[in-house]
């Protein structure tokens, strides 16, 4: 890690996803350079099981929350904005991945299962911080996790790369709105070892061709922490509305 111990000290930040993965790794980390971390998933003994992990328990919050149910989590999470005195930023970073044709009987169904969660529950929450009334700290930054399968997508990942996609669009929109009080970034992985990848006999199919095409090999968690702490940090500060690319130097 290339950032200095209290690096982020007195700052305070919203993780979405954290009880895994991804999210949990840079919830941790943050946690580590000295930050006060709101860490919210759906499973709440994950949530506690990262806790028990962090440097400084006492500044590793966790709150039990499922984004699929989306349509009341902005109000949700101005009141969370208020309740903790405004956030520094917050990164994105819960999400499923389906892998399914479209001649499935419920393709549909099964697409607004993956948007809740990935695209609009995510957005809810971002929609809550960027309210007037949150709080949130001006110069604040949001990370937007997103996926390389938005631009180069494989077979069975339609829905999945489809709100990738999504992200990385509406990044690009809503900085020209919230600029210049606030920051969106996103990052797009390409094939990262999680949990998720772990129960997903596709994504361990992909691993295997992965493994040989990337040619500095599948990436771990620990190869996107340093990038989101970047773009929270004020080094990052004349930096929005970019989706920053790490992929082992694979191309999918």
């Amino acid at each position: 890690m290339i950032f200095k111990e209290n690096t982020f000290w007195n700052k305070s930040f919203l993780i979405t996803g954290a009880s895994s993965g991804i999210g949990a790794h840079i919830a941790l980390t943050l946690n580590k350079l000295g930050a006060k971390v709101v860490a919210t998933a759906r499973d709440e003994q994950k949530l506690k099981s990262q806790k028990n992990q962090a440097q400084f328990p006492d500044n590793f919050v966790c709150i039990s929350k499922d984004l699929s149910d989306y349509e009341k989590l902005d109000s949700w999470t101005l009141d969370l904005c208020k309740e903790f005195g405004g956030f520094d930023g917050a990164v994105f970073s819960a999400g499923i991945s389906i892998n399914t044709s479209i001649r499935s009987i419920d393709y549909i169904q099964q697409a607004k299962k993956l948007f809740d969660i990935n695209y609009f529950g995510n957005l809810q929450v971002l929609k809550g911080m960027v309210d007037r009334r949150a709080l949130t700290k001006e110069g604040s930054s949001f990370v937007w996790i997103a996926s390389t399968a938005a631009s180069v997508p494989t077979k069975g990942l339609c829905l999945y790369s489809a709100s990738k996609a999504a992200i990385i669009a509406s990044i690009k929109s809503i900085a020209l709105e919230i600029a210049p009080k606030f920051r969106i970034n996103s990052i797009s992985p390409a094939l990262v070892e999680t949990p998720l990848l772990k129960t997903n006999n596709f994504l361990q199919d992909y691993k295997k061709i992965a493994d040989s095409t990337y040619p500095l090999g599948v990436g771990k968690v620990e190869n996107i922490t340093p990038m989101a702490c970047f773009l929270l940090s004020e080094d990052s500060s004349w930096m929005t509305g970019q989706d920053v690319m790490i992929t082992g130097g694979g191309e999918t």
